[in-house]
């Protein structure tokens, strides 16, 4: 049952209350796990989902208050033939804008639908019920609801609408947000084309079909739909997560897209006088800067597997890239036209206003590529049946060498905005210039990253990958003593906190805070946030090896060194500092001689790190004179170590293993005083 309520004195909005009676254990005890996040009234504040005010009780009668949308539901709106391609679009687009903000809150919809979704009177688009899990009532496939009773995401627990569920809701198995990415491909699909792409007789029937069946391309019933929109929907309906669009982001963008490449159609052809230098034209890319494009990836002669393993590269490639929120990636959509032909990258750069251009292809027999930029060769056997497990290979090496903080593109990237003065830098720009840092380690460069990111979130203080950047460099003050000022790791932990609250799905802000915890000797919240960045973006060679580098040092080394090796095998230009957790494992073993083959294969002879390593390890193996020379080499670098030895490697490792490390010194001729006095290391 429902009330309108009129405007109070508070407000001149009207309000609405549903009233619950057999429903409400479910949507209290949903409510309830809804209201336990941090912000519950702010969370899901966004032009494009209805608010909820409150779930109250009174006199024995349940209701909610939440905003009253005056409109349609979008199930009502549906033609047989399904909505014409400009409707589809937007509503599409704000769509996915209302998952993008929900899912980078944490809150997963689970139950997207049309009837769900209500289009206002003047067009605006409104999602409900987001986070609250409906009941067990009905055996129709059409509309019938599958629910826990406590409205949880779980494994072995059902939930949603048949009609509109996941391969993985239909398994009972766990959630994440890639779970509405499935349900927003159905509800798309029923838009183009009018009817669902799966449908069963009965519920059995339902599930098989979404467990099995491959629906038409919405081309195939629509021949005056885009080929773009046909991509996007199948992308959405794949039935395995990691091989769909990623995030609802990227559905925004390329829907913003389609909607840009149909305003141009229009615009063509006379419908509308032309615009100056429109806000999607390449012009005004280009004046924005840094942007990227991934050209489709081209295959050799007519083989149809090939062809389907190219275009699947360039979409996971696109993906990727937009996993890395520093980086700003053309949609699919605005360069699917360059898929046949060949090309002059310079032109296509120009024509798209992408400052980098990346293009590929796929060859039997016979891999030759070439690139200004970059170039790599990647040979790996083809086999037709393994088309995934290839793409699964090679997508995340091309991505992580291209894009993660060794990567070329942010290395060319803060090298073009080195020489400028950090105050004339905008935000972004500031990040950008922030990874300069880390190839170099050097005092100078940390000051000029850090001035510039502090001014950035003065002047954006809602931008996470600044505020992520800079707890970072603060940290930096630390760990390499960098233009040390009071309370490096607190101020790091602070500026980590920022950048979660500021985007709760970027694998930065994570990274930065995992860090922060990690030097603040929290390190059961440590272990939580550097799982939690990985699994954000597990592309991040630099993410993967930095906080698999710190779980090996806070004592698991098993998972600790496996993340490093894999972080080694992203990008084969890796700095040397990746091979440091295998040699302080197989050290802390006694294996020193296979200890000493890491720390030569680091080749970082400027890191008095390095020479740590190497005295400690020709110490225990009793080589004498290779011993003496890496203790002058720590010496000439670091001339007050042996008076700092025990605060210095106490920042990293517990007690038994410094110990350890000295005495490999000390056999090395290196005079170190006891420990007591000096602060103790980490806790494992």
């Amino acid at each position: 049952m429902t009330y309108i309520g009129p405007p109070t004195a508070d407000s001149a909005a009207k309000w609405h209350l549903r009233f619950c009676r057999q429903t409400w254990p479910v949507i209290r005890n949903a409510w309830l796990a809804f209201s336990a996040k941090r912000a519950p009234a702010a969370a899901l504040n966004h032009p494009h989902i209805v608010t909820i005010h409150s779930v109250e009780e009174a006199d024995g009668v349940q209701f909610l208050t939440m905003e009253l949308v005056e409109g349609r539901a979008l199930d009502s709106l549906i033609p047989p033939g399904g909505l014409p391609l400009e409707q589809i679009v937007g509503i599409a687009k704000a769509l996915a804008e209302a998952l993008a903000a929900a899912h980078e809150k944490g809150i997963v919809h689970r139950d997207l639908k049309p009837g769900n979704v209500m289009v206002t009177d003047d067009g605006r688009v409104k999602v409900l019920d987001f986070g609250l899990a409906k009941e067990l009532g009905t055996d129709k496939s059409s509309d019938a609801t599958m629910t826990s009773a406590a409205g949880q995401t779980e494994a072995g627990v059902v939930m949603g609408t048949p009609a509109y569920m996941s391969p993985e809701q239909i398994a009972g198995r766990a959630l994440d947000h890639r779970t509405d990415i499935f349900s927003l491909g159905i509800v798309l699909h029923e838009m183009a084309t009018g009817r669902r792409p799966f449908e069963g007789t009965s519920w059995a029937e339902l599930a098989s079909s979404i467990l099995r069946d491959n629906p038409p391309l919405v081309t195939e019933v629509r021949a005056d739909l885009p080929s773009d929109l046909a991509r996007v929907i199948r992308r959405c309906l794949e039935k395995e997560p990691r091989h769909r669009l990623q995030t609802a982001r990227d559905i925004s963008n390329e829907f913003l897209d389609l909607a840009r490449t149909a305003t141009a159609k229009q615009t063509a052809s006379g419908a509308a006088p032309r615009a100056v230098a429109a806000a999607d034209s390449g012009a005004a890319r280009a004046e924005e800067g840094f942007w990227i494009a991934v050209l489709p990836f081209k295959s050799a002669g007519t083989n149809a597997e090939l062809r389907m393993l190219a275009d699947g590269i360039t979409d996971e490639i696109v993906t990727g890239l937009s996993r890395f929120s520093y980086l700003r990636v053309i949609a699919r959509s605005s360069t699917a036209h360059h898929a046949q032909g060949e090309l002059d990258v310079r032109a296509v750069g120009r024509e798209l206003g992408a400052r980098y251009v990346m293009e590929g292809s796929l060859r039997q027999g016979d891999a030759q590529s070439g690139a200004h930029l970059w170039a790599e060769t990647y040979d790996r056997t083809f086999h037709p049946e393994e088309i995934f497990a290839l793409q699964d290979d090679l997508v995340p090496r091309i991505v992580s060498t291209v894009a993660d903080t060794y990567g070329v593109l942010p290395r060319n990237m803060s090298e073009a905005l080195r020489n400028q003065d950090p105050k004339q830098l905008t935000p972004y720009e500031a990040v950008l210039r922030s990874f300069a840092h880390f190839p170099r380690l050097s005092a100078v460069e940390h000051a000029a990253a850090e001035a510039g990111l502090e001014r950035a979130v003065q002047q954006a203080p809602g931008y996470a990958d600044g505020w992520a950047m800079l707890s970072m460099l603060y940290r930096e003050e630390y760990t390499h003593g960098f233009n040390a000022k009071p309370d490096p790791v607190g101020r790091a932990h602070a500026a980590a906190q920022r950048a979660v609250e500021a985007a709760p799905s970027n694998h930065l802000a994570y990274h930065a805070l995992a860090s922060a915890q990690f030097f603040r000797r929290e390190l059961q919240a440590f272990r939580s946030s550097a799982e939690r960045a990985v699994a954000l973006n597990p592309m991040d060679g630099f993410t993967t090896a930095y906080l698999g580098f710190l779980i090996a040092y806070a004592g698991d080394w098993e998972r600790g060194c496996a993340l490093v090796d894999k972080a080694r095998g992203l990008n084969p230009h890796h700095p040397g500092w990746y091979r440091f957790p295998s040699f302080f494992d197989a050290y802390r073993k006694g294996d020193y001689r296979g200890a000493l083959s890491f720390a030569l294969k680091a080749n970082m002879p400027g890191f008095w790190r390095t020479h740590l390593a190497l005295g400690a390890a020709y110490g225990q193996l009793s080589e004498q004179e290779a011993a003496r020379k890496a203790v002058q080499e720590l010496l000439a670098l670091r001339p007050d170590f042996p008076s700092v030895a025990y605060e210095e490697l106490g920042k990293w490792w517990d007690a038994a293993l410094i110990e350890h490390i000295l005495d490999g010194l000390r056999k090395a001729g290196l005079e170190i005083g006891s420990s007591e006095g000096n602060a103790a290391g980490p806790a494992a």
